[in-house]
């Protein structure tokens, strides 16, 4: 029951977030027009890709390492682990910080206005969005999942809604882009706090004590292929959209991103499991507890595919009239996509958390094999179903992506660790 209870508060957290980030938006859209809002936008989609190097798979390193070194007794290992990732992330981010501002400042010092000082702001949500980020998996290694996701899903969302919120409505303030990406800066600020604080208030009482042991040749070689795999993660989830726009109208854009978010909600009840399990997968691993282990990975399969299987029942049933009412009439023509997209889904959700089940127990290298196999086959099914037929073409490209991942990870799982994810294995 604790399995389903923490799933149950991981998946109403993410409900949350998504929440929060559509009520943001639609703030933003009002507050700063189309125009303000689309130089925001711009800006924080680059911070984004900045934090790909500032934190590069850092995260699901500290939750394997952490949850592997409280299994075997070992606090010190735990503490390093903390203390190497901190100081990796901050290098990183301290070095991104000047060197791309310095290059940004240099070449806009002669126009510096809206655009430049948004931009400037968002540089500094770097640091502590991967620093929150590391907090977060800190906690959810000691077996903490629901306060780990606190801080980024609830926490920092909450704050930034509210500070609009006041400024924009009850003191009448007009705000700016620059003043926007502020607000998002002190919510991010403010919530890292608060995550250092949970953590510091959950650490063992065994590790003030301990002195902290690095293995950084170690975590490095593992740091290396997970980096690699967050890399391609964010390429393949954005290949079909890129590839669409290149090949297509903007209207075609618009719909299959519609399609896109639609389909991406049946996988909250697999990425609420995957947070919650992965901590336990590399404790029973270390631990040698293989059949307890298998036990977890197919009641999390199960999980994750009651979920998926839900929303994908009502999505056929009422997903034109949904699609229709919502986004009007021009998105109905979305149904057919989306539908494709959820198939890839539920295959998705059946096969189980193989991904994070490799990561966890050291077999990264196989993961990022299949990554990168999957991800070369959406970008070359992309660039020959799309001409043909549209938005379409790119729902089947992912769907058989994603199809391929699964299929090539599971089989890993099972000659490695002699492990059936399966939602249906017995």
């Amino acid at each position: 029951m604790h399995l389903f209870k923490e799933t149950g508060l991981s998946f109403l957290l993410k409900i949350s977030q998504a929440g929060f980030s559509f009520l943001t938006t639609v703030l933003l859209a009002r507050i700063l027009g189309a125009e303000g809002y689309g130089i925001y936008a711009y800006a924080y989609a680059f911070v984004n890709l900045f934090s790909i190097p500032a934190q590069a798979g850092l995260p699901q390193l500290v939750v394997r390492e952490t949850a592997r070194g409280i299994a075997e007794g070992r606090p010190g290992v735990v503490k390093g682990i903390w203390r190497w990732a901190t100081k990796v992330v901050g290098v990183i981010s301290f070095i991104l910080i000047v060197v791309v501002g310095s290059i940004y400042f240099f070449f806009k010092r002669n126009k510096f206005g809206v655009k430049e000082w948004t931009f400037l702001w968002a540089l500094l949500l770097v640091p502590f969005m991967c620093l929150g980020n590391l907090r977060g998996a800190a906690l959810r290694g000691l077996h903490k999942v629901v306060l780990g996701q606190l801080p980024e899903f609830f926490i920092r969302p909450f704050l930034f809604l509210a500070f609009l919120c006041i400024t924009g409505f009850f003191f009448h303030q007009k705000l700016s882009p620059p003043q926007v990406m502020a607000f998002n800066v002190l919510s991010a600020a403010l919530s890292f706090i608060i995550g250092a604080w949970l953590l510091y208030r959950n650490v063992p009482s065994d590790m003030y004590e301990t002195k902290p042991t690095y293995e950084g040749k170690k975590w490095f070689e593992s740091l290396i292929p997970l980096a690699f795999i967050a890399s391609m993660w964010i390429i393949n989830s954005q290949a079909d959209i890129v590839i669409l726009g290149f090949l297509k109208s903007p209207k075609d854009v618009g719909i299959y991103r519609v399609a896109v978010q639609i389909a991406m909600l049946s996988s909250f009840g697999l990425q609420a499991v995957n947070l919650v399990v992965a901590p336990r997968f590399a404790a029973l691993y270390v631990k040698g507890e293989m059949v307890e282990l298998q036990r977890i990975a197919t009641r999390s399969a199960r999980l994750a595919l009651s979920f998926n299987f839900i929303f994908t029942i009502f999505f056929m049933l009422f997903g034109k009239f949904f699609l229709g009412l919502i986004f009007g009439s021009d998105f109905s023509i979305a149904y057919i996509p989306v539908l494709m997209l959820l198939g890839g889904q539920i295959v998705n959700s059946s096969v189980g958390s193989v991904g994070f089940l490799l990561n966890m127990t050291g077999h990264e290298r196989q993961s990022a094999f299949g990554i990168t196999l999957a991800v070369s086959i959406n970008i070359i099914l992309n660039f020959f179903l799309i001409p043909e037929l549209g938005i379409s073409g790119a729902a089947i490209s992912t769907a058989i992506s994603m199809l391929t991942w699964n299929v090539i990870l599971w089989w890993f799982v099972r000659k490695q660790l002699g492990i059936n994810t399966l939602a249906f294995s017995f």
